[in-house]
């Protein structure tokens, strides 16, 4: 018998569209913690797994401020960028809009790929 395999799934910015019935869960899904929550959780919008998976890549991001000296001066830097980005992410997103934050978006969408 032929062994079935599971391709991955691919996505693109074109795809993520933002659906109204889960603007709610978009806009919190920018808090880091409930972001991964999103990311592994959620199956059925890929607007919401987007924002979770961007969510995730710039916590990861600020753990490294955790590493002593040289993540100590990223982290002094890093911390508040990615505060401000995740308040810009939840307004776009109480808007109706997708937030793309350079270079975390593309991370974001092979997170995205491989869970």
């Amino acid at each position: 018998m032929a062994e079935e395999k599971k391709a991955k799934k691919i996505y693109t910015l074109d795809e993520i569209k933002f659906n109204e019935e889960n603007k709610t869960i978009a806009i919190v899904s920018w808090i880091p913690f409930i972001g991964l929550i999103m990311l592994l959780v959620e199956k059925k919008d890929i607007f919401v797994k987007y924002v979770g998976a961007q969510s995730t890549v710039l916590w990861l991001i600020s753990m490294c401020s955790f590493v002593p000296f040289i993540g100590w001066l990223i982290g002094m830097i890093s911390g508040p960028v990615i505060f401000v980005i995740m308040i810009i992410g939840m307004i776009k997103a109480s808007k109706g809009e997708r937030f793309d934050v350079p270079v975390v978006s593309d991370l974001a969408l092979k997170l995205m790929e491989v869970i």
